[in-house]
């Protein structure tokens, strides 16, 4: 997978098992069965992010944010971050015969030990680049990011005029001819969106 450190990083299979109390693993199964994150683009978009800290050794913290806003009337306020941590091990020492670093220990919300399952989706959506470019006006929408996220930005919705703006009425005892594809297109209102920190 992508990383921001030296090279690629391998996310392995890893396991996770709980005995007698005790829990052990690592890798991909133990961030998925303890910690529910379920998109390996969530992962991705943590380590490929500019926030890497050393922990010692070889040993590295990366994180990022996940939010939920809530909108309504034009305004969305966030409503639940998590900052997500992904612990990165370099060493080559605890490789599999590929040679290749130990690579994604664990991937979790800080203070949490589940992730909501909107934190994966959030994630894996902002790596692939499709995150949502329009917030509803009313209803939750979910933003990402590698700093912390805003408390509230404002939904500005621009209207523009086009042929709706003008009607033609007809009646008649057959059915109306159609008038075809780009008339109704034409005939539809327009909204645009765009995003823009409240002062």
């Amino acid at each position: 997978m992508k990383y921001s450190g030296p090279g690629n990083i391998p996310l392995r299979q890893g396991y996770f098992t709980k005995r007698n109390g005790k829990e052990s693993g690592f890798g991909w199964t133990k961030i998925k069965k303890k910690h529910a994150i379920t998109k390996y683009g969530a992962i991705e978009f943590v380590t490929k992010g500019p926030n890497r800290k050393n922990q010692g050794g070889t040993s590295y913290k990366q994180w990022a944010y996940a939010g939920k806003y809530n909108c309504r009337n034009g305004v969305c306020r966030l409503v639940k971050q998590y900052k997500v941590i992904v612990a990165v091990q370099e060493s080559k020492k605890h490789s599999g015969r590929d040679g290749k670093p130990k690579g994604v220990i664990t991937g979790y919300c800080e203070g949490v030990i589940r992730c909501p399952a909107w934190v994966s989706t959030t994630l894996n959506k902002q790596n692939q680049g499709i995150a949502a470019e329009t917030a509803p006006a009313v209803g939750e929408t979910l933003r990402s990011g590698h700093e912390p996220l805003d408390e509230s930005f404002r939904i500005t919705v621009e209207v523009a005029a086009t042929a709706a703006d003008t009607f033609q009425y007809k009646a008649g005892y057959k059915p109306l001819a159609d008038t075809g594809a780009a008339v109704r297109a034409a005939e539809e209102t327009r909204y645009k969106a765009s995003y823009s920190r409240l002062r």
